[in-house]
């Protein structure tokens, strides 16, 4: 009963910790003193409490790898435990660590790797039989995960420690040599083909310890000539320079900024460092440039107004936040102003006109007339550039100014909206300036929402998350900084740990706080296309992974159970006889309980108006109460079943005389709506605008007669097109497919040739217009053709390069650029069902669908079979994986050892 006991306060004290976003130290603290209560805990029920509370379906919590280090140096947990707790199961055979690295957050069991080999490396490991234990702990992670650099990091810091140069070379070691051996022989031949350098340390510990299997001649044969072919035919293949193409940065910054930004720091920077290798001017210079042309590229596409204001934004609020980072390492006279002004020569005049230019009544660019002061201005408010070299630069004279409060401090505004909870409000408008100051203002509400939650301030949060609903553009801007993991955490861990004040009298209060963060939550997951993976719920029975996974459904009433029944016999009560809404029936039914009902409730209330139980005007006038604030944020579900409900209904059905009635009275809101009700509704109507215009437009071809239909698609159309979808519209798609030819192929291979002749033409002229690019191509033809396919696609376009023997090195970096471009995690349909089954073994790893890196390293694994066959073809793949591996590592050198990530607020840049 003590251990249960001490297992359910540990889980508590985890958990908590990860919510309430405790810093290391902090935790360091807490956890030694539940231990000192406990001291009979154990290490495995530790290290499993650690994994539960810290992985999202499988994405690292960035404080993880942090309380795992602590836990370790405390000796709460042995070294060994986090490799038992996290064994791979069969159903990861064949995947490798580094292949779960395409997320915006690292897999729990790579953050694990990463952190065991930098405490190993650091001396952990202080006695043989730890040792021993780790290598046997290590056999059936190699087994599984055979190809991993992360993997093969850590065996080499195991191998490489001061003990096991004793203890391997002792005779209790002769055991686990000839276990471990085996499985680093296979660990070798398969790092052979990707990281020769890793291989060859670990073969130089494998013969220095003899670790292999005595009896097997054949094994020792592979080791003393690891694939000796294939490795013949790749130091055969002689690769140029890499070049780096404008075109190349701009593709790479269209996919970090396409849609749903993924512009995280530190994969940027590894990126681009891998690109310039240290030349500071160019990197700082191109950067600059690629930023101007994808304004001006979303400015000639026509992309939405929304997108433009992203991407402006971008350059205003983020670009010179994050250029801070690489004016510390310059020196004179190299400078940023220097780059700056190379930049600005570049860039195209007719999407930046001068102020002379802008009034030009048949020029376009005039709605990007301010980028370049604006841009301007904010590198002189993050003292990159002094203000007075801002004329010069600019060639005019500027018409705005530094903002008159000057550069915020995060910690100063964090303290004024503690002191006074209106300036959230302001500041919350002030997102949308083009001042430079968005990214202390993002970190600060991030900071204050993750404080209100923490101490339960619901009545503050609320008028919090109206702020944002009444401004969804705002969460563009806040996206910039960080993850919507970040915001949506907080947000969903109050919703499913709601506790109500005591000093709350009345329950409608209770009802129009929960529905306010609700509907937030709703938004944000709309507005950035996450699904369940992405949403950032940790735990599968939770409120929020109910209501995602079913709210939109009703269910039959056999399927509810008895308190279920009796309270949607109250609402149908109170909706639709005299009884009203009232305190008594609120205060029976919890808001979690009354949102998980309300689908149940409109398909009882529309099956009694059929059955002639129920009069049409009874059914709007009990409706009508969802349009009031506290019941209002219960449509977002609401209007999704309506929806569906429409595309059930026949010619001669009498179902869409119940539902239009109803669904009319939900739509149309009255005049004398006020401004709060008012916000919330359009922002219901965006979430709910796509499915409910496919459903209408249904319904009047079927019931054309019908004349109530017409008004509310005008309703619903405005709303339309209101988030983030990554994927291409019906129309877009339909222009690539009729591409004459073979369609989507034929349409990337166009889009790739109009980016050369730009790079080529952009040579000769400093002031060309960008080409016109979407990154939704690239994501629509990987979509519908595959991984291996559209690979085909770019190595063929490499090969007709080559064959007319023009621009090769440049269609190199394009491809190459296009495979390394920042993609969101993609999980499938079942593995992301899987996830939020409580009736299915979870996993704390879910896997990517094949990516276009994925499919390079299966062709480069035959690239030796190919070569027989079609040599050039074999090259070409070999020099494509070459600079995708080095740029893989490089990545995997920058944040080795390193726990924070996308999502944390307290690791955001604002510099």
């Amino acid at each position: 009963m003590a251990q249960d006991q001490a297992a359910s306060q540990w889980r508590t004290l985890i958990k908590a910790c990860f919510l309430r976003r405790v810093p290391s130290d902090q935790f360091a603290d807490l956890v030694q003193a539940l231990k000192a209560d406990h001291p009979t805990l154990s290490s495995e029920n530790s290290t499993q409490a650690l994994f539960d509370a810290g992985h999202q379906n499988g994405l690292a919590d960035p404080r993880l790898a942090g309380y795992l280090e602590v836990l370790l140096d405390l000796n709460i947990i042995e070294i060994d435990s986090p490799l038992a707790v996290l064994q791979p199961s069969i159903q990861q055979h064949g995947v490798t660590l580094d292949e779960m690295e395409g997320a915006a957050r690292p897999h729990v069991q790579t953050v694990m790797v990463r952190s065991l080999a930098k405490k190993i490396a650091a001396g952990i490991i202080e006695e043989h039989r730890e040792l021993f234990i780790i290598l046997h702990r290590l056999v059936p992670w190699i087994n599984y995960y055979p190809s991993s650099m992360t993997l093969g990091f850590l065996v080499s810091a195991t191998l490489g420690c001061f003990v096991a140069q004793r203890a391997l070379l002792s005779a209790k070691a002769k055991k686990i040599k000839a276990s471990f051996g085996q499985s680093l022989t296979l660990l070798i031949n398969n790092l052979s083909q990707v990281n020769i350098q890793l291989a060859n340390t670990l073969a130089y510990w494998q013969k220095h310890y003899q670790l292999h299997d005595e009896l097997s001649a054949e094994s020792m044969d592979l080791l003393n000539n690891v694939e000796l072919e294939a490795l013949s035919f790749q130091e055969g293949v002689i690769d140029n320079m890499p070049v780096n193409s404008r075109s190349g940065l701009y593709i790479y910054m269209n996919a970090a900024l396409s849609e749903r930004p993924l512009f995280d720091d530190m994969t940027v920077m590894s990126y681009l460092n891998m690109r310039y290798k240290g030349e500071i001017a160019s990197l700082t210079t191109e950067l600059i440039l690629a930023s101007f042309d994808i304004l001006a590229n979303a400015m000639y596409r026509n992309e939405p107004s929304h997108t433009i204001t992203r991407l402006r934004s971008f350059l205003v609020n983020k670009l010179p936040n994050f250029l801070s980072n690489y004016a510390v390492m310059m020196f004179p006279p190299l400078s940023i102003e220097t780059c700056i002004s190379q930049a600005l020569l570049r860039i195209d005049p007719a999407a930046f006109p001068s102020f002379s230019q802008m009034f030009d009544p048949l020029g376009k660019g005039g709605i990007l007339s301010e980028a370049r002061q604006e841009f301007l201005f904010a590198c002189a408010l993050h003292q990159l550039i002094p203000e007075g070299s801002i004329e010069g630069l600019l060639g005019d004279v500027p018409m705005q100014s530094l903002p008159a409060g000057g550069r915020y401090a995060r910690n100063e505004l964090v303290a004024q909206c503690t002191s006074n909870p209106a300036r959230i409000e302001e500041l919350i408008g002030e997102l949308e300036n083009m001042e430079g100051n968005a990214g202390e203002i993002a970190g600060a509400m991030i900071e204050i929402m993750t404080a209100l939650c923490s101490n339960n301030d619901t009545m503050t949060l609320k008028c919090f998350c109206n702020c944002l609903v009444r401004k969804p553009a705002s969460l563009d801007t806040i996206s910039l900084f960080c993850s919507p993991q970040a915001l949506l955490q907080p947000l969903c861990g109050i919703l499913d740990n709601w506790q109500e004040q005591e000093d709350q009298g009345e329950s409608q209060p209770v009802y129009d706080e929960f529905g306010s963060i609700l509907l937030l939550v709703w938004m944000i997951w709309h507005r950035f296309d996450l699904d369940e993976v992405a949403h950032g719920i940790l735990d599968p029975n939770s409120f929020t992974a109910q209501y995602f996974r079913s709210a939109s459904r009703s269910r039959h009433i056999q399927e509810l159970t008895e308190r279920e029944s009796e309270l949607l016999g109250g609402w149908v009560r109170g909706l639709f006889e005299t009884e009203g809404i009232n305190d008594e029936l609120m205060s029976a039914c919890k808001p979690a309980e009354f949102h998980l009902l309300v689908t149940t409730l409109f398909d009882q209330s529309i099956r009694a108006c059929q059955a002639g139980v129920l009069a049409v005007e009874t059914l709007k006038g009990g409706l009508e109460y969802f349009l009031a604030s506290f019941l209002l944020p219960s449509l977002a579900a609401g209007l999704v079943w309506f929806a569906n409900r429409i595309w059930e209904t026949k010619d001669s059905s009498n179902l869409i005389d119940s539902l239009m009635p109803a669904l009319h009275t939900l739509l149309l809101r009255p005049s004398s709506m006020s401004s709060d009700p008012s916000a919330m509704h359009s922002a219901v109507l965006a979430i709910v605008a796509e499915p409910l215009d496919a459903a209408l437009t249904h319904a009047q071809r079927v019931h054309s007669l019908r004349v109530d239909i017409s008004p509310m698609l005008d309703v619903v159309k405005p709303h339309m097109q209101k988030h983030r979808h990554r994927a291409a519209a019906l129309q877009e798609l339909e222009t690539w497919a009729s591409t004459p030819k073979k369609g989507l192929e034929t349409a990337l291979k166009s889009m790739i040739h109009a980016l050369m002749r730009w790079n080529i033409a952009s040579a000769n002229s400093t002031d060309m217009s960008p080409p016109s690019y979407t990154h939704r191509l690239l994501l629509r033809t990987l979509q519908i053709l595959g991984a291996n396919a559209t690979l085909r696609i770019l190595i063929d376009e490499i090969m007709a390069q080559m064959e007319s023997g023009d621009y090769v090195d440049m269609t190199f970096d394009i491809v190459v650029t296009m495979i390394l471009a920042p993609q969101p995690c993609i999980i499938p349909s079942s593995a992301a069902a899987a996830a939020f089954d409580p009736q299915q073994q979870r996993s704390p790893l879910q896997h990517n669908r094949l990516t276009l890196r994925d499919a390079l390293h299966t062709l480069f694994a035959d690239a030796n079979e190919l070569s027989k066959t079609d040599s050039a073809r074999a090259s070409v793949v070999v020099r494509l994986h070459r600079r995708v591996t080095a740029a893989n590592d490089a990545n995997e050198g920058d944040v080795m050892g390193m726990g924070v990530g996308v999502g944390d607020p307290s690791v955001m840049e604002t510099t």
